[in-house]
C-alpha cells in the first residue's frame, strides 16, 4: 500500500519526531472502528515539585476491552523541564500487559513536549518490546474555567517483542478537547482522538474515539 514520503521514511529508519502522520493521508480506503476512552485521573503534589499522577482508564473497543491503569511521578527540576517514572498495568481478553515507562518532559509557555520510553512486557511473549512515544501538547485558555486543548503523538517500536520482526511505526495520534473547571478541585473533558495505526501487510486501521475524562487536583 502506498504511503507518504514520511511515512515510508519512518519505515526504513528512525521515527521522524516533527511532521507528525496527521498531515499524511493513506493512498487506499482505511478500515475504521470507533471507540470509547473514559479517563479518571488525580495529580496529588507530594513535596515540593513532585507530583504523582494516577489513572485509570476504560477502554471500550470493538471486540477487545481494555482497562489501562497507571502511576506516575514527575519531578520539576526547573520551570522547563521535568523528569518522571512510573508504570502502567494493561487487562484485555486473554492476556495482559505490564508497562514501566521514564519520561522527560520541557514546557515552552502554551506548548508541552513529553518524550517517554516504555518497556512492554506482554503475556507469553517472548522478549521485552520497548517503544518510543513523542508527543507534543498544547492548551489554550478561553476563560478562567475553561480550556482548548491539543496534542499530537507517534509511537515508535524500536524493539519489537517478536525477534523477526523489525522496528515500526506503531501508531500516530491526534486529540483536541475541552477542558471545564467544575470546582476548584475537579476538571472535566470532552476529547477526540484521532488514531493511525500502520499495518504491515494490511491496509492502515483508522479509529475515532471519543475521551471523557475526570480530573482531580487536591
Amino acid at each position: 500500500m502506498k504511503r507518504t514520503t514520511g511515512f515510508s521514511a519512518l519505515r526504513s529508519g528512525a521515527p521522524m519526531l516533527v511532521g507528525w502522520a496527521f498531515i499524511a493521508s493513506p493512498a487506499q480506503a482505511t478500515p475504521e472502528d470507533t471507540q470509547l476512552w473514559f479517563v479518571v485521573s488525580a495529580a496529588v503534589p507530594l513535596d515540593q515539585g513532585i507530583v504523582a499522577n494516577l489513572e485509570a482508564s476504560p477502554r471500550l473497543r470493538q471486540g477487545a476491552d481494555q482497562l489501562l491503569t497507571r502511576a506516575n511521578v514527575d519531578v520539576r527540576l526547573s520551570e522547563a523541564v521535568s523528569v518522571g517514572a512510573g508504570g502502567a498495568y494493561v487487562e484485555f481478553a486473554g492476556g495482559y500487559e505490564l508497562r514501566p515507562h521514564q519520561q522527560v518532559t520541557i514546557s515552552a509557555g502554551p506548548l508541552a513536549f513529553r518524550t517517554r520510553v516504555e518497556q512492554r512486557f506482554f503475556d507469553g511473549a517472548p522478549r521485552t518490546e520497548w517503544r518510543l512515544r513523542q508527543r507534543v501538547a498544547a492548551s489554550l485558555p478561553l476563560s478562567g474555567r475553561t480550556a482548548l486543548t491539543g496534542s499530537a503523538e507517534v509511537l515508535y517500536i524500536a524493539r519489537p517483542q517478536h525477534p523477526a520482526e523489525e522496528a515500526r511505526v506503531d501508531s500516530w495520534r491526534a486529540i483536541a478537547g475541552v477542558q471545564q473547571r467544575l470546582s476548584p478541585h475537579l476538571v472535566a473533558g470532552l476529547n477526540y482522538l484521532l488514531l493511525l495505526s500502520p499495518r504491515e501487510g494490511a491496509p492502515d486501521r483508522l479509529s475515532h474515539v471519543p475521551q471523557v475524562t475526570l480530573t482531580f487536583r487536591p
